[in-house]
Parts: C-alpha cells; structure tokens; sequence
C-alpha cells in the first residue's frame, strides 16, 4: 500500500465525454479503488445530474470520496455588441416589454442553470435553446441566431477581447479581475441569482483513507501554487483549495442549490 502513496511516473489523461459527464463517472466506478485512477470532474456529475436526470446510474455522495477541490468558474450574461439592452435592468425590462420571449443558448449544465436562474430571480420569461458545447451557442450569439448566452470566461474570452462580445453581468460573488468594470448580477441589482461552476477531484469510495490524504496533498500544492493562481485567475477563474472534508460539504450545498434551480425553474428531468 505504501507504494500508492506517490504518484505513478506516468500519468494519462482518458476524456470521457457524454450524459453531462455520467458515462466518465461510470468509468472510473469500474476501476480498482487504489488511488491510481482519480476524477477530475465538475459540479455537473456530483450536484447538478442528480436533480436533472430522473434514474441516475451512480451515487455521487456515496459512490466517490471527495479528494481536493480545484477551480471555481463564474459564469457570463454575454450579448453581442449591437444588442439593445446595456446594462442587466435594461435587459430585464426589454424581456417584460416583448410579446416573444428573449432566448438563451446553453453549452454545459451550469450554463443553462446560470440562465434559468437569472430569468426566475428576475421574473421574466426566457426560451431555452440547448447546444452541444459553448462555442456552438457563442457563434449563434454573434450571429443573432440567440440572444444571449451564460458562457463561461475561458470560452467567451477571445470575443471579449475582440470586441464581439459583451458582458452585461457576471454570476459570482465578486467580480473578475480579468473584467473589473464588469458587475456582478447582485451590483446590477438581482441578488440570489449567484451560481459558479467548479472543478475537483474524487476518487471511488472505499480508497484508503491515507491515499486520499496523500493525494489531497498533491492536488493541493498544486492550486496553492502563485503560478496555478495566476495562471486560474487570467481564464477567469478562481482557484478553489478545498481539502476532503471542505470539499464534501460544498458538494452537499451545492446539490442542495441545484436542487433549488430545478425547482424554481420548473426543469422538466431527463
């Protein structure tokens, strides 16, 4: 056992796309619980599919140990250049003053949460158009196929510093340092509208105890590294240093405000 305590020379990384993330947690429920196979997922697989998906084929809480957190990501009310409304109140009384509602795209799960919370807090209709990824909906953004999206800072980046995109609001409790004239939905004046998506790390449960400890260890000296911080921080994100024991009970929260949004919302399960 105490070989496992260090990490392998190797290290090789199996994307495993599809069903917002389940098949990947599938995956790694099918290997030993030795510590050698880790997932890094989001809050999609361990929050967020457990109140979308009416059978889901895992336990988030009990099928996985929490290891360390990684990375917190806000979202972005994002609109293209030319769109009538420049600030968040000016966007909500467009919404009340059409017969049609305004449409928003989403390309991940805490994209459509972020959206469908927003409209709720702010009392408006919105119309959902899905997409299979981000770049897909930002193009049909730019293009006024959408007219708006909730995308999150590392895709939008590049049209932001283009000038193509506009940021109206950001879905964090603080704003961002990379947009520092960019408000926050609660500075804009809608509070209780705050949801960030977030990276971490967990292995299968029934791992020994001291090679989540070692591992937590390892993944955590790498977010509290400046250069990490720095480097999270220019994609628009923030780094999230949570040890297990933190970890597990803000993925508990976190289920519980997904919970929260699907019922606001009125989300119809898969």
């Amino acid at each position: 056992m105490g070989k496992l305590l260090f990490l392998p020379p190797t290290v090789l990384v199996e994307n495993k796309p599809g069903a917002d993330g389940n098949l990947a947690a599938l995956a790694v429920l099918k290997a030993e619980a030795d510590g050698y196979t880790v997932f890094v997922t989001t809050n999609s697989t361990q929050a967020a599919n457990v109140n979308l998906f009416n059978a889901m084929p895992y336990d988030p809480r009990a099928d996985f140990a929490p290891v360390a957190g990684i990375m917190t990501i806000p979202m972005m009310l994002a609109v293209k250049p030319e769109f009538p409304a420049k600030t968040v109140a000016e966007f909500i009384a467009l919404a009340k003053s059409r017969q049609k509602p305004l449409s928003f795209g989403s390309g991940n799960t805490s994209s459509r949460g972020a959206a469908e919370l927003f409209h709720s807090r702010a009392g408006i209709e919105m119309q959902h158009v899905p997409y299979r990824g981000m770049p897909q909906a930002l193009t049909d953004v730019l293009a006024g196929e959408i007219d708006c999206v909730f995308a999150d800072p590392a895709s939008a980046q590049g049209l932001i510093q283009d000038g193509r995109l506009r940021v109206l609001a950001v879905t964090s409790s603080e704003r961002l340092a990379g947009l520092p004239d960019v408000p926050t939905l609660a500075q804009a004046g809608l509070s209780g509208a705050e949801l960030s998506a977030w990276v971490g790390v967990f292995v299968r449960s029934g791992t020994p105890s001291d090679i989540v400890t070692r591992l937590s260890q390892i993944v955590l000296g790498f977010v509290n590294n400046k250069d990490t911080a720095a480097y999270l921080e220019s994609v628009g994100a923030k780094p999230f240093p949570a040890g297990p024991d933190e970890l597990g009970k803000f993925e508990e929260a976190d289920t519980r405000r997904w919970a929260e949004i699907v019922e606001i919302a009125k989300i119809e399960k898969k």
